[in-house]
């Protein structure tokens, strides 16, 4: 959902010659030992780092300013960013519709076919491929199924989830005819006819490929789609089975702490599904059925975690408008990006059960002035976006103007930002960080599955922005 709807980054000494040789031997041995640990600490200080490439590669803008290279069909805005599993291509989510770019797995460079090769959009417009139930108001979200064959889109302006069929050698994306590929509200599109659809903001795949899950945000619900794994085509249970809402209307399963949800994110086992619901400032978790892909949420504080344990969900802190949601690889932690509170949130999460809990105090948490309570950071002010590294050494988070790097502990889940420059990349370098550009209004930003690359979505600059990920 695009936040402007809902809200106004040595040297040594030689040996003296004069010492025997078994005294140059250990002395030099000693320097190189000293060296090499240098070296290590060096390297696991720079672990996860962020680089943007220079000139025009380090982005992609509609009209090329950044400086960037010039591509279409991002006008208006970019408001999310995926990358595939196999590495070849980046998609991104735009005011005007739906971007595809090839991805170098080499370097993580990305660049836009050009004309229609290049995107899709309601009318044809960018200029791009001509497709349906996406809204001329464009996307919002956008994901990609784990087998590579699919892509699938949120729009919230056209209450819709739209399928694209993907070409797993190029990347090359379209839209069935129809009613085959889209669900909309109420069928128009026109697409299948769903229900609890109203204002989608953000769609996720379960990593078995079966279910395709989307956060209808004014519907203030969670709609569930079941998948064919050969074809990708999607279509939603009905009544009741297909979505878990609020209050129970849409017609869906009654929930809570469901106001305003704006994100989901399925757990790699495939055992839970976590909300950012904005105006109920809460995480909620959804059990899901590992066969079915049915899902539901466990009564009162079970099945949420709110700021001021409202919901009913259990107490948490630093959770005011949670904006984003990740859930590690190994499913020990879940982090929210909180908006309003300026943080980046962690959650501990049991691999058995999928429930959740908050640490006190500042081990649950880091934002931009230590208030929370929390550990204090720093280029955190309005944080909306965040996301896990696969090898589970960092969380990256998105703010109105940068993105920010927090070390990770593998084993704990905890994290720490790094002091000044080294913890994030922003619009002006004001933060502290490093100088970046195409970074402002950053809104979303992904980690490719090799860890070589984040990108990161620019709405104010129209831009996709590529770093390259030390490791």
């Amino acid at each position: 959902m695009r936040r402007a709807a809902r809200h106004p980054i040595h040297s040594s000494l030689p040996v003296s010659r004069r010492r025997s040789r078994l005294a140059r031997r250990h002395a030099a041995v000693l320097t190189l030992a000293s060296l090499m640990l240098l070296v290590v600490a060096a390297a696991a200080l720079a672990a996860g780092a962020l680089t943007q490439p220079g000139g025009n590669r380090g982005c992609i803008s509609e009209d090329g300013s950044g400086p960037c290279a010039d591509g279409h069909g991002l006008a208006g805005g970019v408001d999310a960013v995926a990358v595939s599993a196999d590495g070849r291509s980046a998609y991104a989510t735009t005011f005007s519709g739906v971007a595809r770019f090839k991805r170098n797995r080499h370097t993580g460079a990305i660049h836009q076919p050009a004309g229609a090769a290049g995107c899709v959009s309601e009318g044809g417009s960018g200029p791009c491929a001509d497709g349906h139930g996406i809204s001329t108001s464009g996307a919002d979200s956008v994901a990609v199924s784990p087998d590579g064959k699919s892509v699938y889109v949120a729009s919230f302006t056209a209450n819709t989830v739209i399928r694209f069929k993907r070409n797993t050698t190029t990347g090359a994306i379209h839209e069935p005819a129809g009613a085959a590929g889209c669900v909309s509200e109420d069928g128009s599109g026109p697409c299948a006819d769903g229900h609890g659809l109203i204002g989608v903001s953000w769609v996720a795949v379960s990593a078995d490929g079966k279910s395709v899950y989307a956060t209808s945000t004014d519907g203030n619900a969670v709609v569930r789609f079941k998948r064919n794994r050969h074809t990708g085509a999607i279509h939603e249970p009905a009544g009741a089975a297909g979505c878990v809402s609020e209050d129970g209307s849409g017609p869906c399963a009654d929930g809570h702490a469901l106001l305003d949800p704006v994100w989901v994110a399925p757990s790699a086992d495939g055992k839970s599904l976590y909300v950012a619901s904005l105006h109920s400032h809460a995480v909620v978790r959804l059990k899901r059925n590992t066969h079915t892909g049915a899902i539901h949420e466990p009564a009162g504080a079970a099945g949420c975690v709110s700021d001021d344990g409202s919901g009913p969900c259990a107490d948490g802190h630093a959770l005011a408008a949670p904006f984003s949601i990740a859930v590690s690889a190994n499913g020990r932690s879940v982090y929210a990006a909180s908006t309003d509170d300026n943080a980046v949130v962690r959650l501990k999460r049991n691999g058995q059960t999928g429930a959740i809990h908050e640490p006190a105090g500042a081990a649950a948490c880091v934002s931009e002035d230590g208030s929370g309570p929390c550990a204090d950071g720093h280029g955190l002010s309005g944080a909306n976006g965040v996301a896990v590294t696969f090898d589970g050494k960092n969380v990256y988070a998105t703010s109105d103007n940068a993105v920010v790097r927090f070390k990770r502990n593998r084993h704990t889940g905890a994290i720490h930002e790094p002091a000044g420059a080294a913890a994030c990349v922003s619009e002006d370098g004001s933060g502290p960080c490093a100088d970046g550009r195409a970074l402002a209004g950053t809104f979303n930003l992904v980690v490719s599955r090799d860890g070589k690359s984040v990108y990161t979505a620019s709405l104010d600059d129209a831009a996709v922005a590529h770093f390259e990920r030390a490791r």
